[in-house]
């Protein structure tokens, strides 16, 4: 009750002491204008007697316009327009006010001196008001760390001013920046100093503790030798997230944070076309199964802006659920959320859900996905992965969704691990329902995205916090990686493009050896590889291969409208034949021998070979192949 109280008194001493200078405004004007304090009675009569209606009208506009609950201390240059554009509507308001009276004309130059003289007075107060603040009320313990800013652009300025309203987070010194016209400018409180080019002599000449990366637009291209010449100067380096991981795309102190491995793989962000995806979601109901996962999660998050009219989130695990819905209420509180509990498997209960909430959109990405797991249970694996996308597609036909996003992995090419086979399979049977139903059938492919659960890299860093060793299973062994938000982001633009039936193909980049990523990893968390913490080598798991593949050598693609987007062209398939064998493969897949039941998977995908069981490496051997470097 008293902060309120507070609150509302704050506001009535603002519009007080505005109500005051809008009149001293008024005057200053007229007095500029007949250059004499003694301004003539047929001027200044006439508004005196409007003055108490434009005071109360202007104070009136400035509360309308929320300029009563900003926070100067915090004031922008958006503030500022606000006020400004406010202050010359006020301006209008006293020519409407004199012409009603009839009382008076003045020339238009008193009214733009008045605006003008407004600006000065009300925007004066609040900016020293602000000024005030950063110089008294900021904390005034000394910064323990003298920080470069890379990156002079509009974050990087916006980094500046809150280290300077936070000392106690470091003590900007300057920034570096390749556009050599700002070298050597001024940008606010701060100067340019030079170039990236030039990050080892100015670290050294300025005594710099710590770099902080204000580029959040930049690919890892970009940061990763900012971050190898900073370890090398025995600095520390932090960054600003990318600009689709910041909340708002506002820049807080709170969102600095260490660099991490999504930063050094992050590529350019993707153009997508905003207008295509919204015609095919703002205003359906879209349903995203696995929608606690990784990916599920984080599709969720990206369809939300596009305004959907419901967002069913069905998943079978309530804890990954239950979170999934408790982060897009706070994120997305006008987007209605229906969080389902639900096995896909269940036939009625999956009818009921249809029948429910009608969703015209869905993107099925739930699967069990753990390849050695997989392995010691493939009934489970194709149960899962195959018997509930058939009920699920069937189900999307008959009830006439208008669009089915089938999550695929490069694993299904050329499987040689039933997960890989069991999603080919799912690829296939989503041809088959494509061919004949009116539902726009499609499936995206693409590899690992970087800190999936249960993926490499949340091992890795569990591994090193515990001490090592960090187990890496080939020094050969590559995979594609992508970052959640851009894999999710193309699944999307995929979802509104061409023809149903067709297999979309991301563009994943470079592979990564995932030695580098543990080595990586190791450094990003100021320890030495083979020094503080070792890697050693484990052998590959059944399953596993040293390389993945996104098509075959035989496979065809194709452009699309979209860089990093292809479509995988395909024959066609024998619907009734295919239907067949993979019923037959699910109604047996649990009572016949494993060569028999990998036999049922060849019958279907004949390019599937089953990887023999790999030796692996005993403690005493991986210790001596550790890698010391």
């Amino acid at each position: 009750m008293a902060q309120k109280l507070i609150y509302y008194m704050k506001i009535w001493v603002a519009m007080m002491a505005d109500a005051v200078l809008v009149n001293v405004a008024v005057y200053l004007a007229l007095y500029l204008r007949f250059d004499t304090p003694r301004i003539p009675v047929f001027y200044l009569d006439p508004y005196l007697r409007v003055a108490p209606y434009f005071t109360v009208a202007t104070v009136l506009l400035l509360w309308v316009t929320r300029i009563y609950h900003r926070l100067w201390r915090y004031a922008s240059w958006r503030d500022a327009q606000v006020l400004i554009l406010s202050l010359f509507g006020s301006s209008v308001m006293l020519g409407l006010a004199l012409f009603i009276s009839r009382t008076a004309h003045y020339s238009r130059a008193v009214y733009l001196l008045y605006a003008l003289f407004a600006v000065a007075l009300l925007g004066g107060w609040r900016f020293l008001l602000r000024s005030f603040y950063d110089i008294s009320w900021s904390p005034r313990s000394r910064a323990r760390e003298r920080v470069l800013i890379v990156g002079a652009g509009k974050a990087g300025q916006l980094v500046a001013e809150e280290l300077l309203r936070h000392p106690e987070v470091g003590l900007a010194v300057g920034f570096l920046d390749d556009d050599m016209q700002k070298v050597g400018f001024q940008i606010g409180p701060l100067k340019v100093l030079g170039t990236t080019h030039d990050i080892r002599t100015i670290v050294r000449d300025h005594q710099i503790d710590q770099v902080l990366l204000a580029m959040p637009s930049a690919s890892g291209r970009v940061i990763r030798p900012l971050v190898e010449e900073c370890r090398d100067l025995g600095i520390k380096v932090r960054i600003l997230p990318a600009i689709n991981q910041m909340i708002g795309g506002q820049v807080s102190v709170r969102q600095i944070r260490d660099v991490q491995i999504e930063d050094l793989l992050q590529r350019e962000p993707a153009v997508i076309d905003l207008g295509e995806i919204a015609g095919y979601i703002t205003g359906r109901v879209v349903m995203v199964t696995g929608a606690g996962g990784t990916i599920g999660s984080e599709l969720a998050r990206q369809v939300a802006p596009f305004a959907p009219r419901q967002l069913v989130l069905l998943g079978l695990d309530e804890t990954s659920i239950f979170e999934i819905d408790r982060d897009m209420r706070l994120r997305f509180p006008d987007v209605p959320v229906v969080p389902i509990v639900a096995d896909l498997r269940d036939r009625g209960r999956l009818e009921r859900i249809f029948g429910a909430y009608r969703p015209q959109v869905i993107f099925h990405a739930a699967a069990h996905k753990h390849v050695p797991l997989m392995e010691q249970q493939p009934d489970e694996a194709i149960d899962n992965n195959v018997a509930a996308l058939w009920q699920l597609a069937d189900m999307s036909h008959r009830q006439g969704v208008e669009t089915f996003v089938f999550i695929s992995t490069d694993k299904a090419v050329n499987p040689t691990s039933v997960y890989g086979a069991t999603k080919r399979i799912g690829e296939l049977l989503v041809r088959v329902y494509a061919s004949r139903s009116s539902t726009r059938f499609v499936t995206v492919r693409f590899g690992n995205v970087l800190g999936s659960r249960g993926s490499v890299i949340p091992i890795f860093q569990q591994q090193i916090a515990q001490g090592g060793p960090v187990t890496v299973t080939h020094p050969d062994m590559v995979r594609y990686f992508m970052t959640v938000s851009e894999a999710c982001q193309l699944v999307i633009q995929a979802g509104a493009m061409g023809s149903s039936g067709e297999i979309y193909v991301l563009d994943m980049g470079e592979p990564i050896r995932i030695l580098d990523l543990a080595t990586n990893l190791i450094r990003l968390s100021g320890l030495r590889p083979g020094v503080d913490i070792d890697i050693v080598f484990t052998g590959i798991r059944p399953g596993e291969k040293l390389y993945e593949e996104l098509l075959t050598a035989e496979d065809e693609t194709r452009t699309t409208r979209h860089e990093r987007i292809f479509v995988h062209n395909e024959p066609p398939v024998n619907a009734s034949d295919m239907l067949g064998k993979i019923e037959t493969l699910i109604r047996r897949a649990a009572d016949v021998s494993r060569p028999e039941l990998m036999a049922l998977i060849q019958a279907i995908v004949p390019e599937y070979q089953p990887a023999l069981k790999s030796r692996v490496i005993t403690a005493e051997e991986g210790t001596t192949r550790a890698i010391r470097s």
